[in-house]
């Protein structure tokens, strides 16, 4: 969802007011707010004493997943915690200097403790959205044992999620290398669920092929894949729901006909990128289908093999399509829960759009720079 001349046009001060309710809400899939949880677990021992990161200024922030637009791909801006109500510098990971600013922002040195952040702060940029569930993916490949309110899923969700990758896990397995046994098979299975290297996995990647590391990266993406086409059915169904609603959002008397463009343009915009990011998705997972489709039902694991080695890259972009749909549809139903009248003062709906664009990630170069 690129830029537009509407969203340019937006009210001033607009992106200092959207980033003001990003930071007074909840996370969601493209923004992951440390502030917040800070606020509701900062008198929790478990936070102060598994903290994701060990700089505050960085463990109070709000990261944010950027859509630069055309062929970029995906930054992420880390929006560090002030004091005294003053807001601290936006890093942008991958811009030049950003280390050097990042420990500046911080009051860090350059010690193990500032590495550590470091190490867990580009283990999140390698993700394309703040998923709850694959955030703690992430996080164990690290051996890193952080307090779960950094990542909020439920014990029946996760393993409801583990259960559904499980079952096509074991389905692989059982025709790539021959398993017919059911205690080889969850052997092989559990250690391919594991986050940790395993030698017990030498055989299947041997069967495709593969490089150690490229193997180990197809296999993380390949398990990302499967959350994706689970949550993909239900997330059609809020996205489009919360979709049509933007479209019939109502503007509250009076309201300057210049206004009223602008905001038409925005839910235009959105909905439509909305639509194209469902078109995506499902086209990306496509070809996970057809891979495993050639494997299963034909006995063919060169389609698979070849799904695996370019699985990360192909991981990376369903993720940023997904974490869109996803953050855009738990934003909607926060703003208007189910029963609520759609509707809006002309100032509550520019700012509203400019709140959906800067979640999304969605906003220009030059207005980030004013934030910051």
């Amino acid at each position: 969802m690129s830029p537009s001349s509407a969203a340019a046009s937006a009210p001033p001060n607009s992106v200092a007011r959207s980033l003001a309710n990003l930071e007074a809400a909840a996370s969601t899939c493209r923004v992951l707010n440390l502030a917040e949880v800070g606020r509701e677990w900062g008198g929790a021992a478990v936070w102060r004493e598994q903290p994701l990161f060990r700089a505050w200024a960085l463990n109070n922030a709000v990261l944010v997943k950027h859509r630069p637009g055309g062929e970029a791909p995906v930054t992420t801006r880390v929006h560090l915690a002030g004091i005294g109500g003053v807001a601290g510098p936006v890093i942008v990971l991958g811009r030049s200097g950003w280390r050097e600013d990042l420990a500046k922002g911080c009051a860090a040195d350059e010690g193990p403790a500032f590495q550590a952040d470091l190490t867990v702060l580009q283990a999140l940029d390698e993700l394309p959205a703040f998923d709850p569930f694959l955030v703690r993916e992430q996080l164990s490949r690290l051996g890193l044992g952080v307090a779960p309110c950094y990542a909020p899923i439920t014990a029946n969700e996760v393993e409801a999620v583990r259960a559904f990758i499980i079952d096509e896990v074991a389905r692989l397995v059982m025709l790539a290398i021959g398993a017919r046994k059911v205690e080889q098979t969850a052997k092989l299975v559990g250690a391919i669920m594991s986050a940790q290297d395993d030698p017990r996995l030498e055989p299947l990647r041997l069967t495709f092929g593969l490089e150690p590391g490229a193997f180990r990266e197809g296999v993380f993406a390949w398990k990302g894949f499967l959350y994706y086409k689970r949550l993909l059915t239900q997330l059609k169904s809020q996205t489009n729901i919360a979709s049509a609603e933007l479209g019939r959002l109502v503007l509250l008397d009076p309201c300057p006909p210049l206004i009223g463009k602008y905001v038409e343009a925005g839910q235009d915009r959105i909905r439509r990128s909305l639509s194209q990011d469902l078109a995506a998705a499902a086209q990306l997972l496509a070809v996970y289908d057809k891979a495993f489709s050639d494997l299963t039902e034909q006995g063919d694991p060169r389609t698979f093999r070849e799904f695996l080695a370019a699985a990360p890259a192909l991981f990376f972009r369903l993720g940023e399509r997904m974490g869109a749909l996803s953050h855009f549809a738990t934003y909607w139903r926060r703003r208007y829960p189910i029963g609520i009248k759609v509707e809006a003062t002309g100032a509550e709906a520019c700012e509203l759009l400019r709140d959906i664009d800067i979640g999304l990630g969605d906003w220009p170069e030059g207005e980030a720079a004013a934030a910051a």
